[in-house]
């Protein structure tokens, strides 16, 4: 069974602020004045049991509380490539270091992502190999979030060649026109 690709792991050095990572959001509580659970869609109206009056509410007003903040359509990601992450070794980073990929989410609802690549110092982990952040990764890696967890991917491009080993297929990841190999 192969891992699928959810989410590109950013080991951007930056400030916590403008790093987006997933969050997962609870559901909604919905509690009556008179002590009686909202009942839901499908629900009876009646508290249930054990919760002192509330009831967990996944119906169709679960999100009623968002604000769309309104963006105006959003030009092209800008982009910060430093290196060619598909070149390891063509002088674009020092000896010991790798190019990586990486995605710099805005910290300001309607702000632009920023696409990028840097050298670094590469990491000793290879393909399938757990990961927190991508530095760990060796040059021409990237650390994913997949099924089996965070693992270090080859990256390939989307189109032509991937160059994947042989049962892998290249999958894409959160920068915009690469993928890794799953």
């Amino acid at each position: 069974m192969r891992p699928r690709a959810l989410l590109l792991l950013v080991a951007f050095c930056a400030p916590a602020s403008t790093l987006g990572l997933a969050a997962g959001c609870g559901d909604t509580i919905v509690m009556n004045p008179d002590g009686e659970g909202g009942g839901g869609e499908g629900g009876t109206g009646k508290p249930d049991a054990g919760t002192g009056g509330s009831h967990v509410d996944g119906g169709a007003d679960a999100l009623q509380e968002y604000v769309d903040p309104g963006c105006p359509d959003q030009p092209p990601p800008l982009v910060d490539f430093q290196c060619d992450p598909y070149s390891q070794n063509n002088g674009d980073c020092a000896p010991e270091e790798g190019c990586f990929i990486y995605v710099q989410y805005p910290a300001e609802p309607c702000g632009q992502e920023i696409y990028g690549a840097l050298c670094q110092l590469e990491g000793p982990s290879g393909q399938g190999d757990p990961c927190f952040g991508s530095f760990e990764c060796q040059g021409g890696f990237v650390c994913v979030v997949t099924g089996s967890g965070n693992q270090c991917v080859q990256l390939c491009p989307l189109t032509g060649n991937d160059g994947c080993p042989a049962g892998l297929v290249c999958e894409p990841i959160d920068v915009d026109g690469y993928g890794g190999c799953l």
